[in-house]
């Protein structure tokens, strides 16, 4: 398999990539869900208290061979994209999304660039 590109999430400095020892099953696990041409797509509201309030989501695509990766924030319509890291008000958003990336690291999903 060859090595994905390094991408970033929106106003994060923080690069992720795809892991080399990535298998289908724990991305279903995670939460992953395949699409019909195959990819595998993850969609989470960044919430508080309740999902329907959630004014962002992450979005994060793994192509069908596991060599391309893209991780994006979004408003509630998924129509734009959304700086997490400007607004100190969203820290409550930043500790989930930091949480949800923690997991897929451990579950050797995505790995960080150090």
């Amino acid at each position: 398999m060859a090595k994905s590109k390094f991408v970033s999430i929106n106003g994060d400095s923080r690069q992720f990539a795809i892991d080399d020892n990535i298998k289908r099953y724990p991305l279903i696990d995670a939460g992953f869900k395949q699409t019909k041409n195959g990819n595998f797509s993850y969609d989470r509201p960044l919430y508080n208290d309740s999902p329907y309030n959630a004014t962002m989501r992450l979005k994060i695509t793994i192509s069908k061979d596991m060599t391309q990766l893209t991780m994006v924030i979004t408003d509630k319509n998924g129509l734009q994209k959304v700086n997490l890291f400007k607004n100190e008000q969203l820290s409550a958003a930043k500790e989930l999304l930091e949480f949800i990336l923690k997991d897929l690291v451990e579950a050797h999903i995505i790995t960080e660039d150090k």
